[in-house]
């Protein structure tokens, strides 16, 4: 029996999951960027090393985040007449940081942190919209 209540609740309690798990994601891409700009300023090669470690972080709560939310629009998709927006967040480039690391290199890769970070607020955003009208519909 469809009980409108109950996956409501879950949806919510879904999209929670989604907004930690995006939280975490975006920490690890601020300390990616805080390394960044280290890097650009004279750091080397221990510098990137440090940087592409915090940006595998940020791919792992990124793959996370996904799947969070994913998991939330499957929650969305239970309750009957409730339609809401789509969200996805993307990855990072590494390799030629490192193998070619120079000043040009860092400020592109610190351009695809900036868009990472932007991806992830709209998510956020996004995730908490839907929240919003996941509690109006109750």
């Amino acid at each position: 029996m469809y009980d409108r209540a109950v996956e409501i609740d879950e949806a919510i309690a879904a999209g929670h999951r989604a907004l930690d798990a995006l939280a975490e994601a975006a920490d690890s891409l601020d300390s990616a960027k805080r390394w960044g700009i280290v890097d650009i300023l004279g750091g080397g090669f221990v510098t990137s090393m440090v940087k592409h470690s915090r940006l595998g972080d940020a791919n792992r709560e990124l793959a996370r985040a996904r799947e969070e939310i994913r998991a939330f629009t499957r929650e969305i998709s239970d309750v009957r007449d409730l339609h809401l927006l789509n969200a996805e967040v993307g990855g990072l480039n590494t390799f030629f940081d490192i193998a070619m690391d120079n000043t040009l290199v860092d400020l592109l890769v610190q351009k695809d942190i900036s868009d990472a970070e932007d991806r992830v607020e709209e998510a956020t955003a996004w995730v908490r919209e839907a929240i919003s009208r996941l509690e109006a519909a109750r």
